[in-house]
C-alpha cells in the first residue's frame, strides 16, 4: 500500500462504519475500481483544505463567527459534493444498463428458444454493445460456473447495480426460474414492459417542457439580469448623492461631519457598497442555478444526481450574462451619470 493510501485511509477513521458502508456500495453500484476508505479519506482532506482557505478569505471580509461559518460551510459542501459524485456515478451507470436491457433480455431470450441452458444463454447474452451490462453478466456466468445457483447470482447483480427497473427485472426471471415457468416468453414479456416504460418517461419529459423552459429562464437569464439591473442602481445612487449633495452652511459642525461620513460610507455600518452587493448578488445567482440544475434534473430525469452536469452550465451561463447585462446597463445610462 502506498504511503499516500494509507494516509487518506487512516483519515477515513472520521467517518462512521455505516457510512464506510454505504459508500462502499455506492462505489460498486457506480463500477468504481478505487478503496472506499482511501476515497473517504481523499475527500476530507479536500474538505479541510478548502474549508481553511475560506476561512482565511473570509475572515478578512467578516467578523471571525461569520469566518468561521463560512469555513463549515465549505467543509461541508466539499464533504456532500464527493458523496454526491458517487451517487451520480452509479445513477449514470445504472442508466447505461436500463437503455439496454430490454435487448440483452431478448438475445438471452433468443438463446434460450435456441436450446441453450439458461446459465449458456446468458453467457452468451454477454456482448461489447451492451457496456457496462456485459460485465454484469459476465460476473452473472462466472459465478454460475463456479457452482453458485442462478437465482442467487442473478439478485446479487441486482444488488450491485442502482437501478430499479433492474431490479424487477431479476426478481421475475428469478421468479420464473424457481416455479419451473417458460423463460423465453418472460424474458420477452419484460423487455417489452420495460420499453413500455421507456415511452411513458419520454412522453412525460414532452409534458414537462414548459416547466424545464421556465426553470432554465429564471435562474439563467431572469434572476442575473434582474441583480445586475440592481448593482447599478446602488452605483447610479451612491455617484448622484456624492456628487450631488452638498452640506448646508448653516448645518452644525458635528452634524455636517457625520453626515459627510455617512455619504463617503465611513459610518459604522449604515451604508452597503455596491461590491457588497455585487457579492450577493453572485452568491445568490450561484445558488439559484444550482438549485435549478437540481430541480430540472429531478422533474426531467426523475434523479436529481443528473443536475449534476447541467450546475456548472447553468452557472458559467447565469453569471455571463450577469457581467454582460451589467456592462450594457453602465454602457446605455453612462450619459445619465455624466450629468
Amino acid at each position: 500500500m502506498k504511503i499516500t493510501d494509507r494516509f487518506f485511509t487512516s483519515l477515513s477513521l472520521v467517518y462512521p462504519s455505516a457510512f464506510i458502508k454505504m459508500v462502499t456500495k455506492l462505489m460498486i453500484q457506480g463500477g468504481l475500481k478505487a478503496k472506499p476508505k482511501a476515497y473517504l479519506g481523499n475527500g476530507f482532506f479536500w474538505s479541510v483544505i478548502f474549508a481553511v482557505v475560506a476561512f482565511e478569505v473570509a475572515i478578512t471580509f467578516l467578523e471571525p463567527r461569520f469566518a468561521w461559518v463560512v469555513g463549515v460551510a465549505v467543509w461541508a459542501g466539499v464533504e456532500f459534493l464527493f458523496y454526491l459524485l458517487l451517487v451520480a456515478t452509479a445513477d449514470n451507470r445504472a442508466v447505461k444498463i436500463e437503455e439496454v436491457l430490454p435487448d440483452a433480455l431478448q438475445t438471452i431470450s433468443a438463446n434460450v428458444r435456441a436450446g441453450m441452458t439458461t446459465e449458456n444463454a446468458i453467457w452468451m447474452g454477454a456482448r461489447p454493445e451492451f457496456g457496462p451490462l456485459e460485465d454484469e453478466i459476465k460476473i452473472v456466468s462466472s459465478k454460475c460456473f463456479g457452482g453458485k445457483p442462478i437465482s442467487q447470482a442473478l439478485l446479487e447483480m441486482s444488488e450491485g447495480v442502482k437501478s430499479s427497473t433492474l431490479e424487477r427485472a431479476v426478481k421475475l426471471l428469478v421468479g420464473g426460474i424457481e416455479m419451473g415457468g417458460e423463460i423465453a416468453p418472460l424474458l420477452d414479456e419484460v423487455a417489452r414492459d420495460i420499453r413500455s416504460t421507456s415511452t411513458l418517461k419520454k412522453e412525460v419529459l414532452n409534458a414537462t417542457l414548459m416547466y424545464t423552459i421556465f426553470i432554465i429562464f429564471s435562474s439563467v437569464l431572469a434572476a442575473p439580469v434582474l441583480y445586475a439591473s440592481s448593482l447599478y442602481y446602488s452605483e447610479m445612487s451612491l455617484a448622484i448623492m456624492s456628487n450631488r449633495v452638498s452640506i448646508p452652511e448653516n448645518m452644525p459642525a458635528a452634524m455636517g461631519g457625520s453626515f459627510s461620513a455617512f455619504m463617503k460610507g465611513g459610518g459604522k455600518g449604515t451604508t452597503i457598497s455596491p461590491d457588497q452587493i455585487s457579492m450577493f448578488a453572485i452568491a445568490c445567482i450561484a445558488l439559484t442555478t444550482i438549485c435549478g440544475a437540481f430541480i430540472l434534473a429531478q422533474i426531467r430525469y426523475g434523479r436529481i444526481t443528473r443536475g449534476l452536469k447541467l450546475v456548472p452550465i447553468f452557472l458559467i451561463c447565469a453569471l455571463t450574462i450577469f457581467f454582460v447585462a451589467h456592462a450594457i446597463f453602465q454602457s446605455a445610462f453612462s450619459g445619465i451619470m455624466a450629468r
